[in-house]
C-alpha cells in the first residue's frame, strides 16, 4: 500500500510537468504569431526544442539516478520546470522563447526518466501493470489535459477578467509556474526511494549479460517506442492546425473548440489506462499493445478526412483512448525486461528513443503537411504504426507472470 502511495505521488507530479509542457497547445499558433512566427515548421520547433533537450538527457538523468538516487534529480528537475514556466510569461522575442522551451526539456527529463525508474523499482513485476496504469493515466493524462486547462485557465483571464489576449498567456504561465512548484514541495515531503536491491529479478542478467531473447525483444521494443511516440507528437498539434485551416476557425474558435476536444481526451485516459493496467497484469501484454494500436492506426487513416470539427473531435478522442490502452502494458512489459541494476540507464535509453520519435514526428509531419499534402501525414502515421506492430507481434518475447514462474518451480 505505501509502495502504490508513493506512485502515485509520482505521477501527480509527472502529471504536473507534463500539463505545463503542453497546455498551450490550444493557441499556440495565435501564441507563435504573437512572437513572430509565421509558419507552421516555426510552430513545429516549439515541440521539438523540448525534445531535443530531452534527449541529450533522458539518459544522462536515468545513469545518474542509478547512481546518486531517483530522488534528487526528480526533485531538481521540478524546480527547472517550475522556473521555465515562469519565463515563458516574460515577453521576448519567439528565439527566446524556443531557448526557454528547451530548458524546459532539461527539466522534464529530469522529473520523467527517475520517476519511472523509481516505480519500477517500488512495484514487482506482478503487478507493475496496474502500478503503470495508475501512473501513466495521471501523467499521460497531463500530456492530454494540459491542452484543454490551460484553454480553460486562458479563457478565463481573458473574458472573466477582460485581459489582452497577450496578457491571458502570461496568466496561463504564472498559474501554472506555481502548480509545478507544489508539486516540487510535495515530491521532496513525500517520496521514499528503496535502496539497490541484491538477488532480486534480473541478477543473472545483470551479472553476466541478458540473453539473446530478451536482447531482441529490448531491440523490436526500441522500434515500437520510437514508432509510438513519432505518431503521437505528428498527430496532436497537426491536428489542431489542420482543423484551423480546413475549417476556417478563428483564433478563439480553435482554441475553445480544442479545448473541449481535449478534455474529453484527457478524461477518457484516465479511465481507459486504468482498466488497461488491470488487463496487463491479468493477460497478455503482448495483445492488449497490438490489439490497441492497431485499432488507433485505422483512425488515423480517417483523419484527413474528417468533414467538421465535431468529426476531428470524435477521431481524436477514440484515437486518444485506444493508444491509453496499448501504454501500461507496453510500460510494465520494459520494466519486466529490464534488469534492476540498470533499470535508470536503460530507461532513460528508452526515453531518449521516445523523444527521437517525437522530435521527428512533428518537424516531418508539418513539411509534408505545407509542402506534399494535408491527408499524407496521417496516412503514414498509420502504415508505420502497423508495421511496426507486426514486428513487435512476431519477435518480442514476454517474460511470464510471477504466477506462471512459481507453478513451474514447484
Amino acid at each position: 500500500m505505501r509502495a502504490m502511495y508513493s506512485v502515485v505521488i509520482l505521477a501527480l507530479s509527472t502529471f504536473i510537468v507534463n500539463m505545463g509542457a503542453s497546455m498551450m497547445t490550444p493557441f499556440l499558433p495565435v501564441y507563435a504569431k504573437s512572437f513572430g512566427a509565421t509558419l507552421g515548421i516555426e510552430i513545429g520547433l516549439f515541440t521539438s526544442m523540448f525534445l531535443l533537450t530531452r534527449i541529450f538527457m533522458n539518459y544522462y538523468s536515468g545513469k545518474k539516478s542509478d547512481r546518486l538516487g531517483r530522488k534528487r534529480l526528480i526533485v531538481l528537475g521540478s524546480v527547472i520546470c517550475a522556473f521555465s514556466s515562469f519565463l515563458f510569461a516574460i515577453p521576448v522575442g519567439w528565439y527566446a522563447i524556443l531557448g526557454v522551451r528547451a530548458l524546459q526539456g532539461v527539466g522534464s527529463a529530469m522529473v520523467w526518466v527517475p520517476s519511472t525508474a523509481l516505480l519500477g523499482d517500488l512495484i514487482p513485476r506482478g503487478r507493475r501493470g496496474f502500478a503503470m496504469g495508475v501512473y501513466n493515466s495521471l501523467s499521460m493524462a497531463g500530456w492530454v489535459l494540459g491542452p484543454g486547462l490551460g484553454g480553460v485557465v486562458q479563457g478565463y483571464f481573458r473574458t472573466a477578467c477582460l485581459m489582452s489576449l497577450e496578457g491571458s498567456f502570461q496568466a496561463v504561465f504564472f498559474a501554472f509556474a506555481l502548480l509545478q512548484a507544489a508539486a516540487l514541495v510535495l515530491v521532496f515531503a513525500v517520496i521514499r526511494e528503496p535502496g539497490v536491491r541484491h538477488g532480486g529479478e534480473a541478477e543473472d542478467e545483470v551479472s553476466h549479460g541478458m540473453d539473446v531473447s530478451v536482447k531482441r525483444s529490448l531491440l523490436v521494443m526500441s522500434l515500437l517506442v520510437f514508432s509510438f511516440a513519432f505518431i503521437v507528437a505528428l498527430i496532436e498539434p497537426l491536428l489542431v492546425y489542420h482543423a484551423q485551416l480546413a475549417f476556417g476557425l478563428s483564433a478563439d474558435e480553435v482554441t475553445s473548440s480544442m479545448t473541449v476536444v481535449y478534455l474529453a481526451s484527457g478524461g477518457l485516459v484516465i479511465g481507459a489506462q486504468l482498466v488497461a493496467g488491470l488487463l496487463a497484469d491479468r493477460f497478455s501484454k503482448k495483445v492488449i499493445i497490438a490489439v490497441s494500436a492497431l485499432a488507433a492506426q485505422a483512425l488515423a487513416f480517417l483523419m484527413p478526412f474528417a468533414v467538421d470539427v465535431a468529426n476531428v473531435g470524435f477521431l481524436i478522442v477514440l484515437w486518444y483512448g485506444f493508444f491509453s490502452l496499448a501504454t501500461p502494458a507496453y510500460l510494465a512489459l520494459l520494466q519486466d525486461l529490464f534488469p534492476q541494476r540498470l533499470r535508470g540507464t536503460l530507461t532513460g535509453a528508452f526515453l531518449t528513443i521516445f523523444d527521437l520519435g517525437s522530435l521527428a514526428g512533428p518537424i516531418l509531419g508539418f513539411s509534408v503537411y505545407d509542402n506534399v499534402s494535408a491527408a499524407l501525414p496521417f496516412i503514414m502515421s498509420g502504415m508505420l504504426g502497423i508495421l511496426t506492430v507486426i514486428a513487435f507481434f512476431a519477435y518480442v518475447r514476454e517474460p511470464a507472470r510471477e504466477g506462471r514462474e512459481m507453478r513451474k518451480t514447484d
